[in-house]
């Protein structure tokens, strides 16, 4: 779009969503002219886990997970199975069940 229509700028919005990678990636194309992997499971994977302590870290366990759930939602989309599992996440009540669900899950794709 910068070459085609000459914008100054653009938004990223919902394409940032379970995607914190898109920053990086966008800012490596503009640079070099080259896309760059996607992350790989592990990488997402560690990502969320980092995700989540920061939110506990800031809201408490109880607040932190129940507004992760969402968060964890857009990190999983479009994954094997993420719907069971989005609805299993919904189940879920401690830091540690949560890692444990998705290590597992994360294991099977």
């Amino acid at each position: 779009m910068f070459e085609y229509t000459g914008v100054d700028g653009i938004m990223i919005g919902r394409a940032s969503f379970g995607n914190p990678w898109i920053f990086k990636q966008i800012t490596h194309y503009l640079k070099t002219g080259e896309k760059l992997n996607e992350p790989t499971l592990e990488e997402k994977l560690n990502m969320i886990k980092r995700h989540l302590k920061m939110e506990i870290e800031q809201k408490g366990e109880y607040i932190g997970i129940r507004e992760m759930r969402k968060q964890l939602s857009w990190y999983i989309k479009n994954l094997k199975d993420s719907s069971q599992m989005r609805q299993k996440i919904n189940t879920l009540e401690t830091k540690q069940e949560i890692i444990n669900e998705l290590t597992e899950y994360f294991k099977k794709l």
